[in-house]
């Protein structure tokens, strides 16, 4: 179903607005019917938002199928026609980029529109009018700052960790009166840059925000077949990911960790009659990682109540950090990276900070976990952002060329594997002590 945080987006029909105060210039009614397209209801509500003088950055969750890369390329080549335009269009890497570059040059050649240049390698397009047509990639944005742009497309945002590329290298080049940013992908869960943008939407403190959420109902052109046929091919949180847009889950997660039930508030937990320990993943160049776990044996359910995560520390900043939530919480128990003997080692002699090898076995200890998450025996705390991010963002690895299933290194992973030493050598070892 079509979710648009903003009453006055129309998805029914394009709206009209007066020439000096909408932000495409041209009659876009017009240039639709010289390529043919009428534009279904998540289109109509994407072109509404992006016109609307109000908004100035829209972030739109739309399903698989729905023509957004296209009609993203459309706008873009629309506010191009005004003289001395800037557009850039950004990609999750250099090989993506590659669609809108093609689809510009298409768009040109069916208009007939004079270039001055064409480069191939740059994926830069100069239109005889003065307006250039960018395209990017976030893993190399420096390419792309030291300009001002009109129009700023983030194409599969989702996919690319784009917050630093937009909020530190290109949300200063929207200096322009109208200059606007427009944030389009399927998502990929609710604890990332792109699903925190699409938020802005409904929240009043972003004013100037709009987002949108489209699933394969908007499409007019999907019939029951294709439906029954993609549900047949994809698993279940796959198929909500690409045709539903559902931020809750994505295809690869490990964690089934259920948001609505299993985060609270435990800053008034008491955990004096409850085993408290931790798990302490070690990073060098990496983030060190520290969750705090409580357990009660009564409930037989655990209580993650803090974490701690930072990168290039030094063993002493990290030692700090950690004596200060013993000596808060009373920790038992820290169970600790077996690979990071010299840090144990650092910990014991000069900190007075005593820890335990970590079972590190990683398909059982996921699966032991796995089944503590799924019986929602796992509660968090509100404000460990990093966990829950953690939970959200840890997945598979999709190399088919592995020879065993194994978890994605990524951010997720730091705190996720100090949550799977603690959970995993407690559940194992605790009757032992």
């Amino acid at each position: 179903m079509l979710e648009v945080s903003r009453k006055d987006v129309l998805s029914d029909a394009l709206m009209d607005f007066d020439t000096e105060s909408r932000f495409i210039k041209l009659p876009i009614h017009s240039y639709l019917d010289l390529l043919g397209i009428t534009p279904n209801s998540a289109q109509v509500s994407l072109i509404n938002a992006i016109n609307n003088p109000k908004y100035r950055f829209v972030c739109a969750a739309i399903s698989r199928r729905q023509g957004k890369t296209y009609i993203t390329n459309v706008i873009g080549q629309l506010v191009s026609l005004v003289p001395n335009s800037n557009i850039l269009i950004m990609s999750p890497n250099y090989a993506l980029s590659q669609i809108s570059f093609d689809l510009q040059r298409q768009l040109i050649k069916h208009f007939d529109l004079e270039v001055v240049r064409d480069n191939a390698k740059d994926k830069i397009i100069e239109l005889s009018n003065g307006s250039t047509i960018r395209m990017g990639s976030v893993n190399q944005v420096d390419s792309t700052v030291g300009r001002s742009y009109d129009l700023i497309i983030f194409d599969e945002a989702a996919l690319a960790d784009g917050k630093d590329a937009f909020n530190v290298a290109l949300r200063p080049t929207l200096d322009k009166e109208n200059s606007k940013a427009v944030f389009i992908s399927t998502p990929r869960g609710r604890n990332n840059w792109f699903a925190d943008f699409w938020q802005r939407g409904f929240n009043d403190e972003f004013k100037d925000w709009c987002a949108i959420r489209a699933t394969y109902h908007e499409n007019p052109r999907f019939s029951e077949e294709d439906i029954i046929e993609a549900k047949k091919a994809m698993s279940q949180a796959e198929f909500a990911q690409e045709y539903l847009a559902d931020f809750n889950t994505y295809e690869g997660q490990v964690w089934n960790f259920s948001f609505e039930e299993c985060v609270a508030d435990l800053s008034q937990l008491d955990t004096s009659k409850m085993d408290v320990f931790a798990g302490l993943d070690v990073g060098y160049k990496d983030p060190t990682a520290l969750c705090v776990i409580a357990y009660d044996w009564d409930e037989e359910k655990y209580y993650l109540i803090d974490e701690y995560m930072d990168a290039e520390k030094t063993t002493e900043q990290h030692a700090i950090q950690i004596q200060e939530r013993i000596q808060k919480y009373g920790i038992d128990y820290i169970y600790i990276d077996s690979a990071a003997q010299q840090t144990r080692f650092d910990f014991a002699q000069n900190y007075d900070i005593s820890t335990i090898n970590a079972k590190k076995s990683v398909l059982d200890g996921i699966g032991h976990c796995s089944t503590i998450v799924d019986n929602n025996k796992l509660i968090i705390d509100q404000r460990c952002a990093n966990t829950l991010s953690a939970v959200d963002q840890y997945q598979w690895d999709p190399n088919p060329n592995l020879m065993k299933e194994k978890p994605k290194h990524n951010m997720a992973s730091h705190m996720s594997d100090a949550l799977r030493y603690a959970l995993y050598t407690f559940e194992t070892t605790a009757t032992s002590f």
